[in-house]
């Protein structure tokens, strides 16, 4: 490839967080509206729906895309296979969902609950149209084609379908309207974009090579899911709603924002590390790359996160959220871990080792059960660290899992953690400082928490100099050449290494 690998992932990256970013700000608004133009029981039965749909995506099109993404060589027959495979799979899902509607309509009370399920449970038929191209276009690196249909999507089935179906009094059917509207038109653009092949394939190989892997990814994935909501069950369970309440808000504080850093990033780093999966040297390199980049950025934001806690609650949640400060402390270091632990997951999963990220998972889920029994007599804050021990065990694991897996030193992985590391510690001291300080003084939370965000800002911004020799300021100083953004990026570039702008051999895998 012409451009180095950090270069491209930064590239795509940046139309992934952006997509991000463009419909988070369309959500915020499109809720704002159809929240004045519905009653919450519409809103309410939808998310019943959502919930029962969730646990059918994860083997609804049985990880066919991720194989496709991932296979070194991959032919034609794959394709086919791919998306005939991912069709039926995702019809024979539809019917089920269509049948089985009574039967969860009276699991949940809630006789209007049929009609919407069986409505939405066709998004599974939609979603499997879409699998392969949608593979395919990651497989490429084609992002920017992936971020516009996003964009485009959620505008026209939110933005346009849902609030007009909700004007003239649609009720629940503008929102199962607009989700219906969503995937389709994402069905229709990813198909147009990649063109695959829609003629019928006879291969038995070509089906079992990629159901052998996809089938494991499910697995996995499904694993995952149930670690992470394994504690919101506990906690609602023996703690009762109010403590949940406390407990979720506190996990979704500094859980949502790493959640975005690592999934965004996830999902151009899978297929980069596919394509030179075969190529152990420059896999080292990428894989040392990425994680500096991570752990420059995600630990002094989830570190200062824990240190600004309490202004942190007392702003975005309100006064009467105060007992979950605590929660919010060490939720903020398992976010922290689990950040660093995804992309080892990612790494693993592009090389094919399924089995080990299987079995690390799996012997997740039977820790984090015990630590939740174990801790779960302290309370929330039991509760919490569980999850913190949880994340941090998933974390050494899969690190010696890479040492051992790719002849990685420990030194090399450690110094890639040292500038994010040394960032997060003191962004952590000096925002619980200025809280401190602030409370001390009488000062106001939400003056506190802005001193806090400017100093946060100028710690961040020194532990990315120091990453990779300021790895990511000069791929903005030489991608935004012109720019304002790139010309600042330059001289905090030439003032902290003496102009060596186009040294970049360390981080050019």
């Amino acid at each position: 490839m012409a451009q180095s690998l950090t270069t491209q992932i930064i590239s795509a990256t940046k139309w992934t967080y952006l997509a991000t970013f463009v419909n988070v700000v369309l959500q915020v608004a499109v809720t704002a509206i159809l929240a004045r133009l519905l009653v919450p029981g519409a809103f309410g039965l939808v998310a019943m729906a959502t919930l029962v749909l969730r646990f059918g995506q994860y083997f609804a099109q049985m990880g066919v895309g991720q194989a496709i993404v991932q296979r070194r060589d991959l032919s034609t027959a794959h394709v086919r296979a791919g998306m005939w495979t991912s069709v039926v799979l995702g019809a024979a899902f539809s019917a089920v969902v269509w049948a089985a509607a009574p039967l969860i309509a009276e699991l949940f009370r809630s006789s209007q609950l049929q009609p919407v399920l069986r409505m939405m449970g066709l998004s599974f038929t939609l979603t499997g149209a879409s699998a392969v191209a949608f593979a395919l276009l990651r497989r490429d690196m084609r992002f920017k084609g992936i971020a516009l249909a996003d964009i485009a999507a959620y505008a026209i089935g939110y933005g346009l379908v849902g609030v007009s179906v909700a004007l003239t009094g649609g009720g629940v059917w503008s929102l199962v309207a607009a989700s219906l509207t969503q995937a389709a038109t994402v069905c229709i653009i990813y198909n147009a974009l990649a063109r695959p092949s829609l003629t019928p394939v006879m291969s038995r190989r070509a089906y079992h090579e990629l159901l052998g892997f996809g089938s494991t990814v499910s697995v996995i994935s499904f694993l995952e899911f149930m670690s992470t909501n394994l504690d919101t069950m506990v906690v609602g369970r023996f703690a009762g709603s109010a403590s949940l309440g406390l407990y979720s808000r506190a996990l979704s504080l500094t859980g949502v924002p790493m959640e975005y850093l690592s999934t965004s990033l996830s999902k151009v780093l899978f297929p980069s590390f596919s394509r030179i999966q075969g190529d152990q040297d420059r896999f080292r390199k990428a894989y040392i790359a990425t994680l500096a980049v991570a752990a420059g950025v995600g630990l002094p934001v989830s570190l200062g996160m824990s240190g600004a806690a309490r202004e942190l609650v007392a702003v975005l949640l309100g006064p009467q959220w105060g007992a979950s400060v605590s929660v919010v402390r060490l939720a903020a270091l398992a976010s922290a871990a689990a950040v660093l632990s995804h992309f080892a997951g990612v790494a693993l999963e592009a090389t094919g080792r399924l089995r080990e990220k299987l079995a690390v998972r799996g012997a997740q889920l039977g820790l984090f059960a015990g630590l939740l029994l174990l801790l779960g007599r302290f309370g929330l804050l039991g509760y919490a660290l569980a999850f913190v021990l949880s994340e941090i065990a998933v974390h050494i694991a899969l690190s010696w899992r890479m040492t051992k897996d790719f002849c990685m030193g420990r030194s090399a992985i450690i110094s890639a953690y040292r500038p994010g590391l040394v960032g997060g510690v003191c962004a952590c001291a000096a925002l619980w400082g200025e809280s401190w300080a602030g409370r001390w003084l009488g000062l106001g939370s939400g003056l506190v928490l802005v001193v806090q965000a400017a100093t946060g800002a100028a710690v961040l911004l020194v532990a990315v100099l120091c990453v990779a020799r300021g790895l990511v300021l000069r791929e903005v100083a030489s991608r935004g050449a012109g720019t304002v953004p790139g010309r600042v990026a330059a001289r905090l570039v030439s003032w902290r290494y003496h102009g060596a702008l186009g040294d970049t051999a360390e981080a050019d895998v």
